[in-house]
């Protein structure tokens, strides 16, 4: 028996155990959730790194199988599908624009012409001249030398293909090399050719732009915009750039001489730094085509401006693998939602045509005579080049009203 002032003393190696056990455990614990914790921030910060990178990893950009390509074309949903089957043809233009990341009001819906009444103007696909060049191109200029650079008249869709090309098209050797935040000039995407892209063709070899002096001229394959020239005449009338001619009717294509006969309102613009003269601004429209599909002896791209606005996937495709690039899969494509023409010089802001509005004002049939005066409506069929019109698929404007 135990004395009064006797004390019980726990044994501490049966202590210690115990408590050393649930220490570890809160430590374990503590250091989990830390990790954990880091781990996350990590993958946080990955994630963000790679939605900073516009063309993400080079799986992204690599050349799926054709026969799979093509399967998955057929099922995209919009415009790209044709299947009035399924869609009808207002469907199809409003997933158009749900594809691009626009959802529309009821206004632009009611506005907007149909799938249907688009294909009545441009054809059932996009038309291209000069894809049988593609492959000389390629063949003849090495896979880190290649280059695409915008080309055309004013007012034909230079900077739009300009943007499309440097959103979503890329040289696949120049970007391996170069790596993923380079410029899209590294990859390939030019702003121009090397002698400007409205010079004409004919100047290549004795016109060079600025800051393109140590630039091989023949690296680079010219993507040229074309317009029908209906409609480009009026925005010439509208922003005529360094064309001069009298047009306060527009397009002026024909003035009555004094002794009562009609004849050509010439036009001169500036060029390449030096002024040019033309017959006529049907004759300009003529001419500058003329000297990439008639003299050009290098490898070139004419893509038409309306493409370019009503099929901006399958266009852009099409253009960048002539010149052996990559363009971005379907579900990464960036369309071009506002006006391409950024910056001064290119009249008002509030007047440049976004890709709802040209949907509008391009996707209906043209009014009578395209809104010419007879005279100039009758000269226009007679001074534009018939042979170029009808390969590019270019109708000319009814000549009486459409019942």
């Amino acid at each position: 028996m135990p004395t009064p002032n006797t004390q019980r003393v726990r044994n501490p190696s049966s202590q210690t155990p115990i408590f050393f056990i649930l220490h570890t455990r809160k430590i374990v614990v503590i250091c989990s959730a830390a990790i954990f914790a880091c781990l996350f921030a990590i993958n946080l910060l990955l994630v963000a790194d790679l939605e900073k990178q516009i063309i993400g990893t080079n799986e992204s950009w690599q050349i799926q199988n054709p026969d799979i390509q093509n399967s998955i074309n057929e099922n995209e949903v919009g415009v790209d599908r044709h299947d009035n089957n399924t869609y009808t043809s207002t469907n199809q233009v409003i997933d158009y624009f749900r594809m691009a990341g626009v959802e529309l009001d009821n206004d632009s819906i009611n506005s907007l012409p149909t799938w249907s009444q688009i294909e009545s103007i441009i054809g059932p696909k996009p038309l291209f001249r000069g894809l049988d060049t593609c492959e000389t191109f390629r063949q003849n200029v090495p896979p880190l030398s290649r280059m695409l650079g915008s080309a055309g008249m004013f007012n034909s869709g230079t900077n739009l293909v300009t943007r499309l090309m440097k959103e979503n098209c890329v040289i696949p050797e120049r970007f391996n090399k170069w790596g993923p935040n380079s410029s899209k000039e590294k990859y390939g995407i030019r702003w121009q050719c090397p002698w400007g892209k409205h010079t004409p063709a004919n100047f290549k070899n004795n016109h060079t732009a600025p800051k393109n002096e140590e630039t091989i001229k023949d690296h680079c394959l010219p993507i040229v915009t074309v317009r029908n020239p209906f409609d480009w005449m009026v925005s010439m009338c509208n922003i005529p750039y360094t064309a001069r001619w009298p047009h306060k009717i527009c397009p002026h294509l024909v003035t009555t001489s004094a002794n009562g006969t009609k004849v050509p309102v010439g036009v001169k613009v500036k060029l390449a730094e030096q002024w040019l003269n033309f017959d006529s601004l049907a004759d300009l429209w003529n001419e500058f085509y003329a000297q990439y599909y008639r003299d050009f002896e290098y490898p070139y791209l004419i893509v038409r401006f309306e493409d370019l606005t009503f099929r901006q996937y399958d266009t852009t495709k099409t253009i960048c693998e002539c010149a052996g690039g990559v363009v971005k899969p379907h579900n990464m494509f960036k369309y071009i939602i506002k006006s391409a023409k950024q910056g001064p010089g290119h009249g008002k802001v509030s007047d440049r045509t976004g890709m709802v509005q040209a949907w509008i004002k391009y996707g209906k049939p043209k009014e009578t005579k395209g809104g010419f005066s007879d005279e100039d409506y009758d000269a226009a069929i007679k001074f534009l080049s018939h042979e170029f019109m009808e390969s590019m698929g270019y109708k000319y404007p009814p000549p009486t009203p459409i019942i």
